[in-house]
């Protein structure tokens, strides 16, 4: 606002102007709430759900990029399609590591405790 005053003070702003990024905002919520789940999915929902956060994500980016006016616009959108999906796989992948990296941890941490407990019982 400030440097709009400073370097425009002529020209005003539209509502729709004010309101853009909170529109694109709630967008960009929408794939959350697709993958919210009261109670544990099956293995079948789970994935049917990040099947269609996958889809979703793709829309919302492939209309919201303009390709340049110099480039064949079926293939701009192939690319970004399979750069977004590409993208989405790997923070799967590095989420679930990240997942099987601390399971692995508290289950040795659970071993050691128990173990713990077996030793002091028999002491007793």
């Amino acid at each position: 606002m400030i440097i709009g005053v400073i370097y425009v003070p002529d020209q005003s702003i539209k509502y729709s102007q004010l309101a853009g990024p909170f529109i694109v905002a709630a967008f960009c919520i929408l794939p959350t709430f697709i993958t919210y789940f009261k109670k544990e999915p099956t293995l079948k929902q789970y994935i049917i759900r990040h099947i269609i956060q996958l889809a979703t994500i793709e829309m919302m980016v492939l209309f919201m990029i303009e390709p340049p006016n110099n480039t064949n616009q079926i293939l701009f959108r192939v690319i970004i399609g399979a750069v977004v999906f590409i993208i989405y796989v790997i923070v799967k992948l590095t989420m679930w590591l990240q997942k099987y990296q601390q399971s692995i941890h508290l289950t040795e941490q659970l071993k050691k405790l128990q173990s713990e407990i077996i030793d002091n019982s028999n002491d007793n």
